[in-house]
């Protein structure tokens, strides 16, 4: 079984591609389609309601908007609830930047004995395409100060949301981190999640992402100035988190 799982967040002006990209390329695939409505005020849940004969997908609606990292937090602890060692938990954009054609590869990674398999941009045939300068910037500057402090092998894309967990790794990072294995709220949730597994001695490897900015249509939600201090704060966080692991405990 393979678990998809899309945070939406006021996405109605893409996420109708990529559900119809999803029941189009993965009729071969067992899966189930979890969305978290992360409080859209736009018609992304009367959306999600149209592909509820095609999709059948499990819908979890947050009242208000809470933030990728919550929405992420919610999705997860669902899904480690019901999943098993052997199935597979794709994670992705709901805002048809992230090509559904991808999934089939990640999979037979995960078939092949990965716990992690990052959709990367920075990864041979990778690309962004339709990306701002300032935002191509802030992710390579991301990756890059991530990887100094926290190297992980095999990884080049820290912040990349395009993923595949092994049921396995994500039963271990719950029973190891209950209910604190994303305690961000914001974007930087995937640089935790990636962090705290390679602390469990997940392995990792990536697939080249070209990522399709182009496509997107609504606005980007991300605040680029405070995306940097809480790439900050978590990397700060973090250091200490192990710090005192390491040298108290």
């Amino acid at each position: 079984m393979i678990y998809l799982l899309l945070p939406a967040f006021n996405e109605a002006s893409g996420i109708e591609t990529i559900l119809h990209n999803i029941s189009s390329q993965l009729s071969g695939f067992q899966y189930l389609l979890v969305v978290v409505n992360d409080g859209s005020t736009d018609d992304t849940f009367n959306i999600l309601k149209k592909f509820q004969l095609k999709l059948n997908p499990k819908i979890i609606n947050h009242e208000k908007n809470l933030g990728l990292g919550s929405a992420m937090k919610t999705g997860i602890t669902y899904i480690s609830s019901v999943i098993h060692s052997d199935d597979i938990l794709i994670t992705m954009d709901a805002d048809n930047t992230h090509p559904v054609d991808l999934i089939p590869e990640l999979v037979k990674n995960i078939q092949n004995g990965y716990d992690v398999v990052i959709a990367s941009r920075y990864a041979e045939g990778g690309n962004e395409i339709g990306l701002k300068k300032v935002r191509k910037i802030l992710s390579g500057l991301a990756s890059a100060l991530l990887k100094v402090f926290f190297h992980i092998q095999n990884v080049t894309d820290y912040t990349s949301g395009y993923r595949a967990y092994s049921g396995q790794i994500i039963k271990t990072a719950k029973k190891y981190y209950g209910d604190n294995f994303i305690t961000e709220t914001g974007f930087t949730c995937m640089a935790e999640m990636l962090i705290k597994l390679s602390k469990v001695k997940a392995s990792f490897g990536e697939v080249g992402l070209v990522l399709r900015y182009d496509l997107k249509k609504g606005k980007s939600k991300m605040g680029v100035l405070k995306t940097i201090f809480e790439y900050f704060y978590l990397i700060l966080k973090l250091k200490l988190l192990h710090f005192y692991s390491t040298n108290v405990l």
